[in-house]
């Protein structure tokens, strides 16, 4: 099947003049923010050529085997290599890069303005991927009305909306995707029309209070929601709308990572529905979290992550078949709360029979 790097092969020639952005490119182009870019991308509107960024990148990190943590996946470095050498992506550029990382006040936040030839600017947000304690940050949206790096996003995205001209593509892949709606949806009108679109890629959505503000209204629209066929992260809570299914390539946690998702042409392979671990998961979700108090939810979180860090992972994909069982063991001999046990026995009996599914493949 192919992928995103399949489709820099087939239309990477193509300019943006002779093949108008598309949202393979708003996933490529969202992604370009991962690397830590400080002190190479100017904070401000300043800006700087990609070939000369991920030169001045590849100098600054030397022959060093690198990574960008147990959260990213690595195929994220490989595109940002591959994109100099790509005419189509060859001339964009880039400026106000930042970057906050402030664990006492569970702060993570990182964004990065990209401008394409045709002058359309793409506000891109860093999301987070399969990091366990990433994924309790978005069960956490459940329970707060405002998360700091919510309130970071739409102060970036006023930044670039006064600082240039012309018109934006917000998008952000996992926790980015629910940042690039959330300022989006709390801009004004005058400055929500100069948006073409919104996109969120396998994002987490919001509380019913917030679907019901005018600014979120305003913003369905343009919006436009992709999650995977085996999405987790991008069910969680709610947009207002029906998201988008795209078929991936990758089963459980790792259908997260865009670069699994199927492409065809100029856009991600559409799948009919959920796969039937997804599907449960949606349905134990919102059995689960219907009817608690905000202190409830708080005390099954905790107690459900606690269950999953039990295992020794550090993200999902470290779930191997004897880290499961061992998760499974500890849900069944969960006593004291029925709510939290009904839930994690659906998540990791579920995510068990994907993970011995694509075994026998």
């Amino acid at each position: 099947m192919a992928d995103l790097f399949d489709y820099l092969d087939w239309r990477g020639d193509l300019s943006f003049m002779n093949s108008p952005a598309n949202e393979a490119d708003y996933y490529l182009i969202s992604k370009i923010g991962c690397p830590d870019l400080t002190g190479i991308v100017p904070e401000d509107e300043q800006e700087a050529d990609l070939v000369e960024v991920v030169e001045a990148y590849r100098a600054h990190v030397g022959n060093d085997s690198v990574s960008l943590g147990i959260a990213t996946s690595p195929l994220v470095l490989d595109s940002f290599y591959r994109l100099p050498s790509v005419p189509r992506f060859r001339s964009l550029m880039l400026s106000g890069y930042r970057r906050v990382d402030n664990i006492d006040n569970a702060e993570q936040f990182s964004a990065l303005t990209v401008q394409i030839p045709d002058g359309t600017r793409f506000i891109t947000f860093r999301g987070t991927d399969d990091n366990i304690f990433a994924w309790k940050e978005n069960f956490r949206m459940s329970i707060i009305d405002t998360i700091p790096a919510q309130e970071d996003a739409l102060r970036y995205l006023r930044w670039a909306m006064d600082a240039y001209d012309g018109s934006f593509i917000v998008c952000g892949h996992s926790k980015g995707g629910n940042l690039a709606v959330y300022a989006s949806s709390m801009l004004p009108q005058d400055l929500q029309d100069r948006i073409i679109s919104v996109y969120s890629f396998d994002g987490p959505g919001f509380r019913e209070d917030f679907l019901n503000q005018e600014g979120y209204r305003r913003l369905l629209p343009k919006l436009h929601s992709l999650i995977p066929q085996n999405s987790i992260v991008g069910l969680l809570l709610s947009t207002g709308k029906d998201p988008e299914i795209v078929t991936s390539t990758c089963f459980g946690a790792r259908a997260h990572d865009g670069f699994t998702w199927e492409v065809l042409g100029t856009g991600f392979v559409r799948s009919e529905e959920l796969s039937s671990s997804s599907a449960m998961f949606k349905k134990a979700m919102n059995e689960t979290l219907a009817g608690m108090s905000l202190e409830e939810r708080e005390t099954f979180i905790e107690d459900f992550f606690q269950i999953m860090t039990s295992t020794g992972a550090f993200t999902l994909t470290d779930l191997t078949e004897i880290k499961l069982r061992h998760a499974l063991e500890i849900a069944q001999s969960l006593r004291q709360d029925k709510e939290v046990q009904k839930f994690a026995l659906t998540l990791i009996s579920n995510y068990f029979a994907d993970f011995r599914s694509k075994r026998k493949r």
